[in-house]
């Protein structure tokens, strides 16, 4: 299963390198400026419903059920509640992307007020263009989280390459012609390159597709029973990131392309250990707890959470202690210039804070899910989502644009915090000495590392020293024992 995930990883890394290109290519050809600012926001709100379904609620909910129905029923019946499935997720995005472009001046009126009417307009324009992405991604989404309850994890994992690669050439050889636009075009383009690239493997796996709804399906029912509580936490999530785009369009011009970065950055080990080893552990808790076989269930949460630790607290330090000297490699290019990495190396910063935390939490909620609880994961979002936009409301006054990254930090400690105390109440009395002895060694190792490169002055040389004296630190405990050494 940890070996599924190492090759999640891999290519997730691949995807999340692309995704920082990507971010590089704006801001060479774009900057940090009104336009990118038009763009990341339309873009917010084209992937509002992107967690709803697919990879969010309906993914996630999908798999207990089916494995549930297909043990119960047999194989067929399992292709049919698919099909169902998939089907209502293409009419609901459908509906979603034509009420969109229809109120798009609208809807952008309203969730980034601060912009000029100028900004407005541009982003406008852009939400009409990104709007159909969203069925496109949702039925991949879909998709993916079929194929990865059948054991097919390379092939969803490596969807967003394509979508990646689409931006990047948007970018690239059109950037000139058709100004932002042409990201907004190539965000369309990437949408279909992922749902194009699953379709394969998923007939391959059901067989002739069927355009057919069984509404009498008790599990159908079942289905959006389970996920209601989850998908009031993911929009309550979402929401989240909305609220933070509604006060960052009070800030400097730049102030919303900015966070956009420096999240794409702490985003990236997010994206690489986190949600990669939440996806692969999942559907095997799923069947473990099925099974009632719970010190097994314990066993993986620990490892996970260990795993999670070895990879994210070195990290945190670099993103942390680095946090300019890494802006100012990857993004001081073209029309990028000192300011804006100023202010995307202070947001990195205070988004790097809570590194471990919203990487853990993604492992969390599936332990609960798992569970088949998917309420108290929603409470705790909630929670930490009302005391982000309090502090957002504090912070921003004094903080500003550092005081938005922060927020989102100190929040996802209180998520992660809840999350862990009330399983452990519970379920699984979860034994966190060996959780507290592992995050004393990766500390000690990050520090031992961060001072053997804190004074060499090339940033490059910087990570590469860090990186290998990290390594050499526990070459010998991986190589002896291993996956045992978490």
């Amino acid at each position: 299963m940890f070996k599924s995930g190492i090759l999640v990883m891999l290519i997730t890394l691949v995807s999340r390198v692309l995704g920082l290109a990507r971010s590089v290519v704006v801001a060479y050809y774009f900057g940090a400026s009104a336009g990118t600012d038009a763009f990341f926001s339309a873009f917010k709100i084209s992937n509002f419903f992107r967690q709803l379904l697919g990879e969010g609620a309906l993914g996630t909910s999908f798999i207990p059920m089916y494995n549930e129905k297909v043990g119960k029923y047999g194989e067929e019946e399992g292709k049919k509640f698919i099909f169902s499935i998939l089907n209502i997720v293409f009419i609901f995005s459908v509906i979603i992307s034509i009420l969109m472009i229809i109120f798009s001046d609208q809807i952008i009126g309203i969730i980034v007020s601060g912009f000029s009417l100028e900004t407005k307009t541009i982003a406008s324009n852009l939400l009409k263009i990104m709007s159909c992405y969203f069925i496109f991604i949702s039925l991949s989404g879909m998709i993916c989280a079929v194929l990865n309850n059948f054991k097919c994890f390379a092939i969803p994992a490596s969807t967003s390459i394509f979508f990646n690669i689409a931006i990047l050439g948007g970018a690239i050889f059109f950037g000139k012609t058709y100004g932002i636009k042409a990201m907004a075009y190539g965000v369309l383009l990437g949408g279909l390159l992922q749902l194009l690239i699953v379709l394969p493997q998923f007939f391959k796996r059901v067989g002739i597709y069927k355009f057919k709804i069984d509404f009498k399906d008790e599990y159908l029912k079942r289905i959006f029973y389970l996920m209601l509580p989850m998908l009031v936490g993911i929009v309550a999530r979402q929401f989240n990131t909305i609220v933070d785009q509604f006060f960052a369009s009070y800030l400097e011009t730049g102030g919303v392309s900015a966070l956009e970065n420096a999240t794409r950055l702490y985003n990236l080990p997010i994206g690489v250990f986190g949600i990669s080893i939440s996806t692969v552990i999942y559907p095997a808790l799923s069947r473990k707890i099925v099974d009632k076989n719970f010190s097994a269930v314990e066993e993986d949460i620990k490892k996970g959470l260990n795993i999670l630790l070895f990879l994210v607290i070195p990290s945190t330090v670099v993103l942390t202690l680095y946090a300019e000297d890494v802006i100012r490699l990857i993004f001081e290019y073209g029309k990028f210039g000192g300011r804006a990495v100023k202010i995307t190396a202070d947001s990195l910063f205070y988004y790097s804070l809570g590194l471990y935390f919203y990487t853990a939490i993604h492992l969390m909620t599936r332990a609960f899910y798992g569970m088949k609880n998917s309420r108290d994961p929603v409470k705790f979002s909630i929670t930490a989502i009302v005391i982000n936009i309090l502090l957002n409301a504090l912070l921003i006054k004094t903080m500003a644009y550092k005081g938005l990254a922060l927020s989102t930090s100190i929040a996802s400690m209180v998520n992660f915090s809840l999350l862990l105390y009330t399983f452990r109440k519970k379920y699984i009395s979860i034994n966190l000495k060996p959780i507290y002895i592992f995050l004393i060694k990766t500390v000690i190792s990050s520090l031992i590392a961060i001072l053997a490169s804190f004074y060499l002055k090339n940033i490059i040389l910087k990570l590469l020293v860090f990186s290998g004296v990290y390594l050499i630190l526990w070459g010998y405990s991986l190589y002896k024992k291993k996956l045992e050494v978490f």
